[in-house]
């Protein structure tokens, strides 16, 4: 079965914010992640996350994605 990740990532200079986390989760759970999926972040030196990703199954493409393999 083919596997996306369903990713979040702050834009340069920024970090994410609560809200986007929360964003990510909704989104996370609406594409079929079951929520024993283990997370993959990249955080800044500061320990501040600017980049979030979880794997999933047929995860639909959000209409602001693209289809990048």
């Amino acid at each position: 079965m083919a596997r996306k990740r369903v990713e979040y990532a702050a834009d340069k200079g920024a970090f994410l914010t609560l809200n986007e986390i929360a964003a990510w989760v909704q989104d996370a759970m609406r594409s079929s992640a079951s929520g024993d999926e283990v997370v993959q972040a990249r955080a800044s030196f500061s320990g501040r996350l600017q980049r979030i990703a979880v794997p999933v199954e047929n995860a639909p493409l959000r209409k602001d994605e693209d289809a990048a393999p």
